[in-house]
């Protein structure tokens, strides 16, 4: 009968004897590795990062700027200068981290840059900013805090 060779089940037999324990201990010790993959696979794609810095740091660099900002004034332009910007970078900063869409200081702060942050317009624009923030919930003075 054709297909019932001795010697080719003879050396199926001998190959299954030979290697059969090795590739048996081969799929094994790769199993546990195996089974970690499949998870892996089957779990969710972590939630994305936030893009910038918590809102809470944000809001507590706010305030420590808008304290400096209303206490005595820097000895020198420079300084008020650097200050002022400062703190329109954090409050435009805290402007997209709570969803504020176009903030009014945006386009004061694109056009001025640095040199413009002792304008009057650009000071209404702070000010108008600030209510839009507080509008969301964040309050930009510290609780407890008098006025």
């Amino acid at each position: 009968m054709p297909g019932n060779d001795p010697v080719v089940t003879g050396i199926a037999i001998l190959l299954g004897i030979a290697f059969g324990p090795a590739v048996l201990v081969g799929l094994l010790v790769r199993l546990p590795r195996l089974v970690r993959w499949a998870a892996a696979r089957r779990r969710r794609p972590p939630p994305p990062r936030p893009a910038g810095p918590p809102l809470e740091r944000l809001v507590a660099d706010l305030r420590r700027l808008d304290a400096q900002r209303r206490g005595p004034l820097p000895p020198t332009r420079v300084r008020r200068l650097a200050l002022l910007a400062a703190y329109d970078d954090v409050l435009l900063d805290v402007c997209r981290a709570v969803g504020v869409e176009d903030p009014p200081l945006r386009a004061h702060v694109e056009a001025g840059g640095v040199q413009g942050a002792l304008d009057a317009e650009r000071d209404l624009a702070r000010l108008r900013t600030e209510a839009e923030i507080e509008a969301t919930g964040v309050r930009i003075e510290p609780p407890g805090h008098a006025a």
